[in-house]
């Protein structure tokens, strides 16, 4: 990740509610995820979650960026 681009995530987190939520959210999909895949064996409806919080996850990650996007787009100097 690029300093601008961290910069960037930073100013997202201190100014819109809605992007910390995103992020914790997508973090904590992380975290369930991780478990799951540490797992040696999964049941059928294991194997199912696992892959609907892979899913859900990458949505998250979808509108992570599409919010840092937006903001670069009105933003195109910085902050």
């Amino acid at each position: 990740m690029s300093d601008e681009s961290s910069a960037l995530r930073e100013e997202l987190r201190k100014r819109n509610s809605e992007f910390r939520k995103l992020e914790g959210e997508h973090h904590r999909l992380e975290l369930e995820l991780n478990e799951l895949i540490r797992r040696k064996m999964m049941t059928p409806q294991e194997a199912l979650h696992k892959k609907q919080v892979q899913v859900e996850k990458l949505h998250m990650k979808d509108r992570i960026e599409a919010m840092l996007r937006r903001h670069r787009e009105r933003h195109p100097t910085g902050s």
